[in-house]
């Protein structure tokens, strides 16, 4: 059993103590392993099943940045408890720098700007290292630090971004990389669809399990069909899925009878693919079959049953059509939720484990909703999804980026009533400026990484049934959001 202490000298720590018990420590590997937190009076300590060195990673709030997850550097297990938030913008300024110093070997010409705002930082910090004895002072010199190295980072990301897609396009008029909405409806009922068109060169066409098959045994393709007409006609490359979503409400009422029953789901999933797949063989290049496998407890399934299930459905979409793509999806990449699963794989060694089985995956899904509760992530910066990118890339499989954010924290009522906008994670209350503002930085740096294929809207409009509220590019009066203005223009000025 290994343990971690901390000194807590935030003055209002007793109303964090709910975030502080979210914390997860993640060793060389970066998953997150299994921790306990106990809170004390002044002190956190962090049991885990390992005494190895470590990274604990803990909501905390950042000046003008909300309360979003934030890093430690590798720690060693001691007698003597470490500061939190000291260590806490350690962790911080030691990744900038480091990711600073190696893209400028590689030729990054960062603005002055940033090498300002790093030795700020840097300031602060010796300031709160040399101020134990002053615990109020020194954790103010801690929180300025974290809010120095968090603007630091920012803008390193934008200049990356900037200048790897000025790369990029010198060589090629426009990029390759498919821009995408998920469509989820018959586009001769959405008033919106034309408008839409103009500002992707893909789509994604839902083929919900619910909505297919209302009735055991029997199908209904008569949307899809016309989904996938509609697409062509608008020339439009086409992307169909999840054909099998792990969530209960894109289940089909009647499947909850056979809970627990591992070879008839096994069986069931079968025939959906082979039905789905063989109905449009030819027509689709690229098919996302399973999304958010093995991440919870699901339809009685064991980890290793819905592992299997997984496998099995690109064993028979490759089966049934050898010249489409197959691709599976996970929700909640950064694997949080590790830290207090009975599960053992993250959704990083999930989908190792399927490309060493060698099924044929043909790349990986990264659903991406920060700010939201389940299935969202916690929120985040643009410097770690930047790291995100990087480190799903090692599986050396071509990344899909599904993604949204709020444009509101008030109620929707056509929204999944379990899942929530987490507004007190926002630096401000969720807006639609603000929504196109972070698509714009968060869009951009994934097009900007040569292994991302595609960049998917998870949803068109609020008007309609969806899973996050206020996630769409449409308001509920199917008026378009300042988002689409500007997916249009990237569109028109980068993009195929």
């Amino acid at each position: 059993m290994g343990v971690l202490r901390f000194q807590l000298t935030s003055p209002d720590q007793a109303s964090r103590h709910t975030d502080l018990r979210k914390a997860y420590v993640t060793g060389l590997d970066r998953t997150p392993s299994r921790l306990s937190v106990e809170l004390r009076q002044g002190s956190m300590i962090c049991h885990r099943d390992t005494n190895e060195s470590g990274r604990l990673f803990v909501p905390w709030p950042v000046d003008g940045h909300g309360t979003p997850y934030v890093g430690t550097a590798t720690l060693a297990e001691r007698a003597k408890p470490y500061d939190l938030a000291v260590e806490l913008a350690r962790g911080k300024l030691n990744e900038v720098r480091n990711q600073l110093a190696d893209w400028r070997q590689m030729g990054l010409r960062p603005p002055d700007e940033l090498d300002s705002l790093v030795s700020e930082a840097y300031r602060a910090f010796v300031k709160a290292v040399t101020l134990r004895s002053e615990p109020d002072e020194a954790f103010a010199a801690a929180q300025a630090s974290l809010a120095s190295s968090w603007s630091a980072g920012n803008v390193l990301i934008e200049s990356y971004t900037s200048q790897v897609l000025q790369t990029r396009l010198a060589s090629t008029p426009r990029l390759p990389t498919a821009l995408a909405c998920a469509l989820d409806i018959d586009p001769k009922t959405a008033p919106w669809a034309g408008d839409l068109a103009t500002a992707i060169n893909s789509v994604q066409v839902a083929c919900p399990w619910k909505t297919v098959s209302p009735v055991e045994g029997q199908f209904r393709w008569d949307e899809f069909d016309a989904q996938v007409a509609w697409a062509k006609r608008q020339h439009l490359a086409i992307q169909v899925g999840p054909l099998i979503e792990f969530r209960p409400n894109a289940l089909p009422n009647w499947i909850w009878l056979w809970e627990g029953d591992f070879d008839t789901l096994l069986g069931l999933v079968t025939d959906y693919v082979r039905h789905a797949v063989l109905r449009y063989r030819g027509k689709v290049p690229l098919w996302h079959l399973v999304h958010r496998p093995a991440c919870t407890d699901f339809l009685g399934l064991s980890e290793e049953e819905q592992i299997r299930i997984t496998a099995r459905a690109i064993q028979v979409g490759r089966q049934t059509d050898p010249a489409a793509q197959f691709t599976i999806g996970v929700e909640r990449p950064w694997a949080e939720w590790l830290g207090s699963s009975p599960f053992q794989l993250g959704p990083l060694h999930l989908t190792d484990y399927l490309v060493r089985a060698d099924l044929g995956l043909a790349g990986l899904a990264l659903e991406i909703a920060p700010g939201y509760s389940t299935p969202g992530s916690h929120l985040r910066d643009l410097f770690d999804f930047s790291k995100l990118l990087d480190l799903y890339a090692l599986l050396n499989l071509p990344l899909h980026i599904w993604i949204t954010m709020p444009s509101s924290a008030a109620p929707d009522p056509e929204a999944d009533p379990s899942v929530r906008v987490e507004e007190s994670q926002w630096p401000g209350s969720p807006s639609e400026a603000g929504q196109a503002a972070w698509a714009a930085r968060w869009v951009s740096l994934a097009v900007a990484k040569p292994f991302v294929r595609s960049v998917t809207w998870l949803q068109a409009c609020d008007a309609t049934p969806h899973l996050y509220p206020h996630g769409g590019l449409y308001r509920t009066p199917q008026t378009p959001k300042p988002i689409l203005s500007w997916l249009r223009q990237f569109r028109r000025e980068i993009l195929v």
